[in-house]
């Protein structure tokens, strides 16, 4: 019976590797899929204007020499690195959560003065990309990034795979209590920047999250605290505070193939510096910020 056991667990991951072998890209948005945010559509532009074309062009000649991508895998990764870059425009601390997406953002840098004139174009400083050894998953952080990503952008299957997963970590209590009863310049102090530029996109995310978290049903704390101390968060926290996020915010019609997915994954960080307030950055610079969640 033991070996029966052992040959079904040992076809399993022969399947499972080969399925994750075999994703396929497809044609990748020319725009960026964003939702219907006050102020995006011009931050989006604004973003694309900011990347000169030789730029991207010498990024993309220097990419196919460097790496081997899978066809129309390219696409997606820039399209996921601008949309990080919307959302360092937007918050004091930007999280990295896709290794892929970062390889990409590695191969930009090594353009050392096309990429500092456009972060400094796009955002007024250099953004700068800073190791950090001592990452710690942090899936709160984690979670609140995926509420961040599916409020302004629509999330396809590709998106899905770069990210090894969205929503495997829910969104904290406190935070949803936040963006229900805090106002906006207090939500603005802690987690947005308030640079005059991205203040219409701001208050228009910060009206749509209020209105996504007053739908979230009223819990206990005690039993959630009660839950994560024997270990059941991930499956019953999340099925308490983020379902209608996962339901309501995909662009495709393949949702429980997505939690399967997404169940089997595991979501990674990258080694990036703190792109906080109270980072240790430079003057005149803005950071990114890696959040872990990983394994």
């Amino acid at each position: 019976m033991g070996w029966l056991l052992l040959l079904v667990v040992f076809i399993w991951l022969i399947l499972f590797i080969r399925k994750k072998r075999s994703f396929k890209f497809s044609l990748s948005p020319t725009v960026l899929d964003i939702k219907s945010i006050k102020g995006l559509k011009k931050l989006s532009d604004n973003l694309e204007q900011s990347l000169s074309k030789g730029y991207m062009e010498n990024v993309a000649d220097r990419v196919s020499r460097q790496n081997k991508l899978k066809e129309n895998e390219y696409g997606w990764r820039l399209l996921d690195l601008k949309r990080y870059f919307i959302l360092t425009s937007l918050l004091k601390e930007s999280p990295m959560f896709s290794e892929k997406v970062d390889e990409l953002w590695h191969e930009m840098l090594m353009f050392t003065r096309e990429y500092e004139d456009f972060s400094k174009k796009y955002l007024g400083a250099t953004l700068h990309h800073n190791p950090n050894v001592n990452v710690e998953p942090d899936p709160d952080l984690r979670g609140f990034f995926d509420w961040l990503y599916a409020e302004l952008f629509f999330i396809r299957k590709e998106n899905v795979h770069l990210y090894k997963g969205f929503f495997r970590f829910p969104v904290h209590p406190n935070i949803i209590d936040e963006f229900k009863n805090f106002p906006e310049n207090e939500l603005i102090d802690k987690y947005f920047k308030s640079d005059a530029k991205s203040m219409p996109v701001v208050l228009s995310l910060i009206s749509s999250m209020k209105k996504t978290a007053n739908r979230v049903k009223d819990y206990d704390k005690n039993d959630i605290h009660v839950m994560m101390k024997k270990g059941k968060s991930q499956q019953n926290y999340n099925a308490m505070l983020v379902p209608f996020l996962s339901v309501s915010y995909f662009h495709y019609d393949e949702f429980f193939s997505y939690m399967k997915e997404s169940s089997n994954s595991s979501a990674s960080c990258t080694r990036c510096g703190s792109g906080s307030s109270e980072s240790s950055c430079s003057s005149g610079s803005s950071c990114s910020s890696c959040g872990g969640g990983g394994d």
